[in-house]
C-alpha cells in the first residue's frame, strides 16, 4: 500500500531520479540547474540585473508552485554569486546536496521547533549582516484557491520577514512568479488540506517540459522600513511583489 501511495504522488519517481543522477558530489554547486535540465523546465526572469552582484541582499518571492519557484530563483542567484542561502521548510533539507544552502524552518509550533526556528532566523540575520544573499518565500505556504474555479491567492506573508529586515541593512529584491499549480492540486487540497504537501512531488513532475515566467521588481532598501512593525513590513512587500502580475496581463 505504501509503495502504491508513493507511486501515485511521485515519490518513487523522484527517488529513482535522485539515485541515478545525483551521485556526484560536484552537483552540490549545480543542483538547481541540473534538476531543471532533467525536467526540461525553461524559464525567463525579467530584470535580473536588479539583483546586486555584491553586498547584502534579501530576495522575497511569492510562492505559486512549491518547488519549481524555489529551483528557478536559486538557479538564477547561483549564476550571479555563490554567497546565498534560502530560508525554507525543514523538509527540503532532507536533500543532502542542498543542505549547506538552507536555513530550515519547522512548520509546527512545538517548543523545540520554536527554538529551532529562532536559531535559523538569527543565522539568516547574521548571514545578511555579513554581506550574503537571503532568499525567502515569506508566505511559508503555496498559493491557494479559495473557490475551485477562481485563481489561487498568495497567502499572507509571515512577520519573520519584517523581523529580519528590521535587523539588517540590505537591498530588498522582490521577485514575482507568474502562474499557479494544477487544478487537481487545488481540488484535492480543498478536499483535504494536508494532501497539498504530499502532492508537491507530483506537481514538480507535471511541470516537465514547461516554461515559466517571473520578474524582478525595483528594489527597496531595509532603511525604508525604519519605524514600521514586522507585520506591516511583510504586508507592504507582499502587496508590492504581487503587482508584478501586471507585467504578464497582456
Amino acid at each position: 500500500m505504501k509503495s502504491l501511495i508513493a507511486w501515485l504522488f511521485g515519490f518513487l519517481y523522484l527517488k529513482k531520479l535522485y539515485q541515478k543522477h545525483y551521485n556526484n558530489s560536484e552537483l552540490k554547486n549545480n543542483f538547481w540547474n541540473k534538476t531543471l535540465e532533467l525536467f526540461n523546465i525553461k524559464y525567463s526572469i525579467l530584470n535580473t540585473e536588479k539583483i546586486p552582484k555584491t553586498g547584502p541582499v534579501i530576495i522575497v518571492c511569492n510562492h505559486p508552485f512549491g518547488l519549481v519557484d524555489g529551483l528557478i530563483i536559486a538557479d538564477t542567484v547561483s549564476k550571479k554569486r555563490g554567497d546565498y542561502r534560502i530560508l525554507i521548510n525543514d523538509e527540503i533539507s532532507q536533500v543532502d546536496l542542498i543542505r549547506p544552502y538552507l536555513f530550515p524552518l519547522k512548520l509546527d509550533e512545538k517548543r523545540e521547533s520554536i527554538k529551532f526556528n529562532l536559531k535559523s532566523k538569527n543565522d539568516a540575520i547574521q548571514y545578511v549582516q555579513n554581506g550574503g544573499v537571503l532568499i525567502i518565500f515569506p508566505s511559508g505556504e503555496v498559493a491557494t484557491r479559495q473557490k475551485i474555479f477562481e485563481k489561487a491567492i498568495e497567502k499572507r506573508w509571515q512577520s519573520i520577514l519584517g523581523a529580519i529586515i528590521r535587523k539588517t541593512e540590505a537591498a530588498i529584491c522582490p521577485v514575482y512568479f507568474h502562474g499557479e499549480n494544477s487544478f487537481l492540486f487545488h481540488l484535492l487540497g480543498m478536499m483535504h488540506y494536508p494532501l497539498r504537501r504530499i502532492l508537491f512531488a507530483r506537481e514538480l513532475i507535471n511541470k516537465k517540459n514547461k516554461f515559466f515566467k517571473a520578474i524582478c521588481l525595483p528594489t527597496y532598501h531595509t532603511s525604508q522600513f525604519i519605524g514600521k512593525g514586522n507585520s506591516e513590513i511583510s504586508n507592504e512587500l507582499r502587496e508590492y511583489t504581487l503587482r508584478g502580475k501586471q507585467s504578464f496581463n497582456n
